[in-house]
C-alpha cells in the first residue's frame, strides 16, 4: 500500500497537516475512490451495486459517501440513518458508532445533507476523518469512497487517499472531456495508483471500448500514462426504477443483464475475469447467474 501512504504524504504537506494522520503502509483493506469528471454519469449508481456485488463475493466493504451534504448513497438504498459522517467532528464519535447496515450486508458511512457537512473538509477536520477512516482497515476488505464529481479540492484529496481510482463516463462528449480532465488533475497532482475506467449508459460492448479508446489516447498522448479499461455498462431503464423505489437494481433484480454486467465487472476487478461471447451465455457467464442469484 505504499502508493497509498506516499499520496497521504502529499496531501498532508498541502494541507500543513500531521504526519500521525498518514495511514500505514501494512494496511489491510485497499481504498477505491469512485469519480466523475462530472454529475449525472451514475457514479453513486455504480459506487452502490459494485460494492454489492464485492460483498456477495465474500468481501468486507464499507462505501463512504464523501460527496458530502446530499446523502446520495442515503437516497439510493433507502436505508435511515441517526448518525452521519459530521458526527466524528460535531459529537466526537467513532467511526464504528456512524456506520449503518446496507443492501446484502455492506456497511454505510452516510454523507449527511446539510451546509455543516462540507466544513469538514477544512484542514483539522479533514485531519480527523482520515485518522477514523483508518480504523475501517482491520475490519474491511475494501473501503469504497464515492467522491463528488468535479474536480474541486476536496475530490482531489479524496482521491489521493486511495490506492486507485474507477472513473465513470459516458459517451456525452461532456463526460469525456470532463473524465480526461479529472484524470489529467490527479496525474499533476501527483497520484501514482491505477486509474481504471468504467463507460456507463453505452449502447453496446462497442460503443464502450470505442469512448474508453478515446479517453486512453488522450491520457497516453497528452499525459504519458497507462489507464486501464474496467468494463462498460449499457443504458438500461431498470437504473430510474431503482432509483425511485430506493433499492440498489442488483438486490431488486439480480438477474436482469446491467445486473450480471456489474457482477462481471467486480469479477474482472478481482482478477476473477469471465469471457464473453457476443451472443451466447458463457459457461462462466452461468455460474455467476447462479452464484448471484436471489430472485427477482
Amino acid at each position: 500500500m505504499t502508493d497509498q501512504a506516499e499520496n497521504l504524504r502529499k496531501i498532508m504537506r498541502s494541507r500543513d497537516l500531521d504526519k500521525e494522520t498518514i495511514m500505514s503502509t501494512e494496511d489491510k483493506a485497499k481504498v477505491i475512490a469512485i469519480s466523475s469528471g462530472k454529475g449525472g454519469v451514475g457514479k453513486t449508481n455504480f459506487a452502490v451495486n459494485f460494492s454489492v456485488s464485492l460483498k456477495r463475493l465474500g468481501y468486507e466493504v464499507v462505501i463512504i459517501d464523501a460527496d458530502l451534504g446530499l446523502s446520495n448513497i442515503e437516497i439510493l438504498t433507502g436505508i435511515n440513518v441517526s448518525n452521519r459522517i459530521s458526527d466524528i467532528i460535531y459529537s466526537d464519535k467513532d467511526i464504528f458508532e456512524i456506520m449503518n447496515k446496507g443492501p446484502e450486508g455492506i456497511k454505510i458511512i452516510s454523507g449527511g445533507s446539510g451546509l455543516k457537512e462540507l466544513n469538514l473538509l477544512k484542514n483539522e477536520n479533514f485531519s480527523r476523518l482520515i485518522k477514523e477512516i483508518e480504523k475501517l482497515q482491520v475490519s474491511s476488505d475494501y473501503i469504497i469512497i464515492d467522491t463528488g464529481a468535479g474536480i474541486s479540492s476536496s475530490v482531489i484529496d479524496f482521491i489521493m487517499t486511495s490506492n486507485e481510482v474507477i472513473v465513470i463516463c459516458t459517451p456525452d462528449p461532456t463526460s469525456l472531456m470532463d473524465s480526461y480532465t479529472l484524470i489529467k488533475s490527479i496525474v499533476y497532482t501527483g497520484f501514482n495508483g491505477k486509474i481504471k475506467v468504467v463507460c456507463n449508459m453505452v449502447k453496446d460492448r462497442k460503443e464502450g471500448i470505442e469512448i474508453f479508446d478515446r479517453l486512453y489516447n488522450a491520457a497516453n498522448n497528452f499525459l504519458k500514462i497507462q489507464i486501464e479499461y474496467l468494463g462498460y455498462i449499457e443504458k438500461n431503464d431498470l437504473v430510474n426504477y431503482a432509483v425511485r423505489n430506493q433499492t440498489p437494481f442488483i438486490v431488486s433484480h439480480p438477474n436482469n443483464s446491467i445486473s450480471k454486467r456489474i457482477n462481471i465487472i467486480a469479477m474482472d476487478y478481482l482478477g476473477k475475469g469471465v469471457i464473453e461471447e457476443k451472443e451466447k451465455t458463457s459457461f462462466a457467464q452461468r455460474i455467476l447467474e447462479v452464484f448471484f442469484k436471489r430472485g427477482d
